[in-house]
């Protein structure tokens, strides 16, 4: 899936644009992703459904279903979230999932992502997630750091801090974000790179349940822990254990093929030092009414 999903992003940089609906009531998007890595770990994959209703516009409502399959179980995660949107540089937007049937997913998760206007173009981004888990470990995600914005061009960097819980520790990352397009139904594309430590549990490229199942880009802090190959952050290493390196790097299109119709293809490889290569890919349908 990875290769196919890749070769659509760059051919979605040869195709034309369709213009989408001025003003859609609702959007229905369905995909799949796929995360591959090279060590025991396996593959995990899922499967997901999102509906989003334009109910004026400041930005979305949206509920969301995914099912999560991993070597060591499958659940599933649903989710409510609004985005509101106060002008082109200020916005917020907030989540609250709920995971069953695996002790990976978060019994709770709530998400908050923003931006803050400052002056032109320039911004602050800020976003924060918390997700408590069926055995009472809780981790904590917050993201800080300066954001461009322009009619078409935007970009962002994020200094991230993953914490596990008490006793567990916490990581800090770096996250870099290029983006070609203003809106969300027409044509975009987008590339990401991370590194540092804790990326992969909160960014996965593609794949895990957060970016399947329309969360914010916060992530959800969840995945195999501190290095350690744990289903579940914060079971292993302390704070006095230093986690492996990671780097991330995901590119991302959104190609519109009729005016309802679109299709967005994301593809990603992830790096932890000294323990494993990760592929991912995702594919979704979208149609807009």
């Amino acid at each position: 899936m990875t290769r196919r999903c890749l070769a659509l992003c760059f051919a979605g940089l040869a195709l034309g644009a369709f213009e989408p609906l001025e003003k859609p009531t609702g959007r229905i998007t369905a995909g799949a992703y796929e995360d591959r890595f090279s060590d025991a770990t396996g593959r995990w994959k899922g499967q997901f459904l999102t509906a989003e209703w334009f109910r004026d516009d400041h930005g979305p409502w949206s509920a969301s279903m995914a099912r999560s399959q991993r070597p060591e179980g499958s659940g599933t995660t649903f989710m409510i979230a609004k985005e509101h949107g106060f002008s082109d540089t200020t916005w917020i937007s907030g989540g609250v999932s709920k995971g069953s049937g695996a002790d990976f997913l978060p019994t709770l998760r709530l998400d908050l992502d923003g931006n803050l206007g400052l002056q032109g173009p320039w911004g602050l981004g800020l976003g924060a997630a918390w997700s408590r888990f069926s055995d009472g470990i809780s981790t904590t995600l917050l993201q800080a750091g300066p954001s461009w914005t322009g009619e078409v061009w935007s970009a962002s960097l994020r200094a991230q801090a993953l914490s596990y819980g008490s006793g567990g520790g916490s990581d800090a990352g770096a996250i870099a974000d290029l983006r070609w397009g203003a809106s969300s139904l027409r044509r975009w594309h987008s590339v990401k790179l991370a590194w540092g430590r804790g990326i992969i549990d909160s960014l996965q490229p593609g794949g895990g349940f957060t970016a399947a199942a329309g969360g914010t880009s916060t992530g959800t802090g969840s995945g195999r822990g501190r290095g350690k190959g744990s289903s579940r952050p914060g079971l292993e290493g302390t704070s006095s254990t230093a986690a492996p390196l990671e780097l991330l790097a995901s590119t991302a299109a959104h190609l519109p093929l009729t005016r309802q119709l679109a299709l967005k293809a994301e593809a990603g490889w992830g790096r932890r030092e000294g323990q494993f290569v990760v592929f991912s890919g995702s594919l979704q349908a979208a149609f807009t009414f």
